[in-house]
């Protein structure tokens, strides 16, 4: 054991890609545990060399392999929590948590669960009983609501979170991880919150969030910039939590007659001023003052102070109680609206008002939002060079003529982002076109089109690569997608050409085409001439021989001549039934599967048998067991049950994830029966 354990831990130490004293190394461990087979002769190395194998899996600077780690650590733990040697077995057990929980040499971006490694509630809990330190005690409540609060569990264990992380924080600044409780038990009372009982006696989760600033401040306090790497993040945090903010937002258009709803959200506000403004689409939105904002912020080019008399204007108390607790609430307006552009406004009114009485200090939270009221619609298409918009109505789509239109396009030149404003009137048939800048490849585009009070607006872009003269466009296909070996697979290529505007045919030019394997080895090459139509096509043999995947093609103007495309061409499958069926059960109970109790020892019984008849003896047989979170959800009973179950199809049962690997172990079935019995302790 010795001697294996140290030649890996000493190669691992090394710079050296060669995997041959890892792989001796971990076959000598193995095979130490391999030759014990009984539970009682399961002795301190038999132990050493599970954990060693944890370590090589796991604490190897070049390996974080949690889940072959975990199948050799939970057995070492299992021997350390039966041991009469008492003081050791504390030293050894809690050493393999910490170890677990954060690996030797981690990296700065470590957090504990990043690989996976969550160790299971019960042994973190073991620390608990067993630790004889307050600092062992302290990181173990620190897991414990790490282990919750990524994990999950029932609403009970999840009321534990607040108290696990407190009590760990109770020990002091002496802690290597201290900074990490503070931070993660921040962000989890800003982000999810302590768990409640509501009115209802139903559970929810409710953000602390003056707690939380709290906890964000405590980092600045105790850490000064450099010495933890959530300073940058908890000042962001509390700007977060303290900062007040307005904003408004609509989900929608709305057609004349409609009911104007709108949704108001802020938070540190008590008091918001809203104001509605009337505006043009085609000439309030001014880009060229704003260069770096995109199409998709042109409301933010529009200064509403400019236009006259705000159309409405009033106030709303939020009832803001202090605790920084986001608010929201939907507002209809008591008066419909008459077709046209609308600007609302909303601004904080005790910011706004402290500002005009001491002068500028700080811009006061604001929001703005569209309220468009029109019965008409707008399309831009792009070709690259050209731009259309078509300004219709929206019921019949009948075309809208002699409207006003409005074209912003932003470019990118010579470092700066520079806006262009063009404008032209629709014709009859409601299109009206522009002749795009070629001074970038990429441009933003923004178009507003209005015929008295009809208006509408589109925003969008346009990509022109410049490759103006002979470009090539070529689609390659085959008769059907997956071909078996033995099989020929016969393809088709048709070509374009476009210079920019137009799409030409390359009738009777040659072009040379290679095709590779999906190792990347060319099967094929050739010259073939394309016909009259922009066609031509080939054949390609595929043999027993060649590996099977993807077959890509790659086209050239001529052998060694310019690229020109290149495409998946075909993939090579083959299909082979397996030699031998697998079964594995349970035991049943009055014609059900059984249950079992923690602590029961549960009996699987594996058989396998060839397809064409006979067992499969003395076959190696490698047994995995998982375990999976297992949830009960009670639905509660409707009179007409029926109705809901498109709305709620989940079953009442059910368990979630990919599940933890706790046991594995090396089994031969029998050579007589074909059967092998697995026992598992539920724990």
């Amino acid at each position: 054991f010795r001697l294996a354990d140290t030649s890996w831990r000493a190669q691992a130490g090394s710079q050296t890609a060669d995997s041959t004293t890892f792989d001796r190394a971990r076959q000598q461990l193995e095979a130490l545990i391999a030759a014990v087979s009984r539970q009682e002769d399961r002795d301190l190395v038999w132990v050493e060399a599970h954990e060693s194998l944890g370590d090589f899996w796991w604490a190897r600077r070049d390996s974080r392999n949690w889940g072959p780690a975990w199948a050799h650590y939970q057995p070492a733990l299992d021997w350390w929590a039966g041991s009469h040697d008492i003081d050791r077995a504390r030293e050894r057990y809690i050493g393999i948590v910490w170890k677990i929980a954060e690996p030797p040499g981690s990296q700065q971006y470590y957090y504990y669960g990043y690989y996976g490694n969550i160790v299971p509630l019960e042994i973190i809990d073991n620390v608990l009983d067993i630790a004889a330190s307050d600092e062992d005690r302290a990181r173990a409540h620190f897991l414990v609501a790490m282990t919750l609060r990524q994990q999950g569990g029932s609403w009970e264990l999840l009321r534990r979170i607040p108290e696990e992380f407190e009590a760990a924080l109770e020990i002091g600044d002496s802690t290597g991880w201290r900074d990490d409780a503070i931070y993660h038990y921040a962000n989890w009372l800003a982000s999810t919150g302590r768990v409640v009982r509501t009115a209802g006696a139903q559970w929810s989760y409710e953000p602390d969030y003056v707690r939380a600033l709290e906890l964000y401040r405590q980092i600045l306090a105790e850490f000064r910039k450099g010495e933890t790497r959530y300073y940058d993040e908890a000042v962001q945090q509390i700007d977060n939590i303290t900062r007040p903010t307005v904003s408004v937002s609509t989900g929608n258009f709305f057609l004349p007659g409609s009911e104007i709803q709108f949704y108001l959200s802020w938070r540190n506000v008590a008091s918001v001023d809203l104001k509605l403004y009337r505006i043009e689409l085609d000439r309030s939105a001014d880009f060229a003052q704003f260069p770096d904002l995109g199409s998709s912020q042109w409301l933010q080019a529009i200064d509403p102070a400019a236009a006259p008399e705000p159309v409405l204007s009033w106030s709303i108390e939020t009832e803001d109680d202090g605790v920084h607790k986001p608010g929201r609430q939907a507002i209809e307006l008591d008066e419909q609206l008459p077709l046209g552009a609308y600007v609302l406004l909303a601004t904080d009114a005790d910011a706004a008002a402290g500002s005009l009485a001491s002068g500028p200090v700080a811009t006061p939270a604001s929001g703005r939002e569209l309220i468009l009221v029109t019965d008409a619609a707008l399309v831009l298409k792009t070709s690259g060079t050209q731009a259309l918009v078509y300004f219709c109505d929206t019921f019949d789509g009948s075309p809208i003529a002699n409207a006003r239109v409005s074209l912003w396009e932003r470019s990118y030149q010579n470092g700066n982002w520079v806006w262009r404003h063009l404008s032209a009137r629709t014709g009859e048939d409601g299109i009206a076109t522009f002749r795009l800048s070629r001074t970038s490849n990429n441009l933003d585009l923004f178009a507003a089109a209005a015929l008295d009070d009809h208006e509408a607006f589109s925003a969008g872009s346009s990509y022109h690569y410049g490759r103006a003269h002979d470009s090539w466009r070529i689609y390659a296909f085959t008769d059907r997608a997956a071909y078996r070996p033995g099989e020929e697979a016969r393809w088709k290529l048709i070509a374009r050409q476009y210079d920019g505007a137009v799409y030409s045919t390359p009738s009777n030019r040659t072009i040379y085409y290679e095709i590779f394997d999906p190792r990347g080895t060319k099967v094929d090459e050739k010259e073939v001439a394309l016909n009259a139509f922009g066609s031509a096509w080939g054949s390609l043999e595929l043999t027993d021989t060649m590996p099977l995947g993807e077959y890509r093609v790659t086209f050239r103007e001529r052998n060694g001549g310019s690229h020109i495309g290149d495409a998946t061409l075909l993939r090579l499958e083959e299909y082979k039934l397996p030699e031998f069926k697998v079964a594995v059960s349970t035991p049943e109970q009055d014609g059900r599967k059984q249950a079992f109790r923690l602590g029961e020892e549960v009996e699987v019984q594996i058989e396998s048998e060839y397809y064409f008849g006979g067992a499969v003896a003395d076959a190696t047989v490698e047994v995995l067991v998982y375990q999976n979170p297992f949830y009960h959800w009670w639905r509660p009973q409707r009179e007409f049950a029926w109705y809901y179950e498109d709305i709620d199809p989940r079953f009442n049962w059910y368990n979630q994830g990919g599940g933890q690997l706790i046991k594995r172990e090396t089994l031969t079935t029998d050579a007589e029966a074909n059967l092998l019995k697995f026992k598992e302790l539920l724990g």
